[in-house]
């Protein structure tokens, strides 16, 4: 073919038609889109996990801190009243001497109602006696089921973990 000939023929479109041109941005778009789902999504779990972690080692902490303290008694006259001091001596220890995680606050990690104190049932009436952790508080008891917990600042319960003293 001569130089002419080419001439005269119509030049194909060399450049991108609009369609073409809004097929990539859509497409494109999708990409960007999902990517930072999938960015959210990570740094969503990456806070979850660490607030898990941070709760995790501060429950540890404080029940070996209060598995070591010395068991608090109470006088037994007012089951209430007795465990309600029990729970709030162990609170008190908790605050003083467990270090909490820097912007965590003290009422995230608390011990919860009620501490259980063991008991014997049907001691009279049944020559098998039955043991179980209750609510009434006995000064002769040995044992005590204390539950700890941590909330995440939201609120939301995060750890809990029961010691036998």
């Amino acid at each position: 073919m001569s130089d002419s000939e080419l001439a005269d023929q119509s030049p194909r479109d060399s450049g991108v038609t609009l369609i073409e041109i809004l097929i990539a941005i859509v497409l494109l778009a999708g990409v960007i889109a999902g990517s930072m789902a999938a960015l959210r999504a990570t740094t969503v779990s990456g806070e979850i996990h660490r607030d898990h972690a941070r709760a995790h080692a501060w429950l540890q902490s404080a029940s070996d801190i209060l598995y070591a303290e010395l068991k608090t008694g109470c006088d037994g006259s007012q089951a209430d009243q007795g465990e309600q001091a029990v729970r709030q001596a162990y609170d008190t220890v908790i605050d003083l001497e467990v270090k909490k995680p820097s912007d965590w606050q003290s009422w995230q990690l608390q011990v919860v109602q009620p501490v259980k104190f063991w008991n014997t049932g049907n001691l009279d009436a049944d020559p098998d006696p039955e043991f179980f952790f209750g609510s009434t508080c006995d000064p002769n008891l040995q044992l005590q089921a204390i539950t700890l917990q941590v909330k995440s600042p939201s609120g939301r319960i995060i750890e809990t973990v029961e010691i036998v003293k």
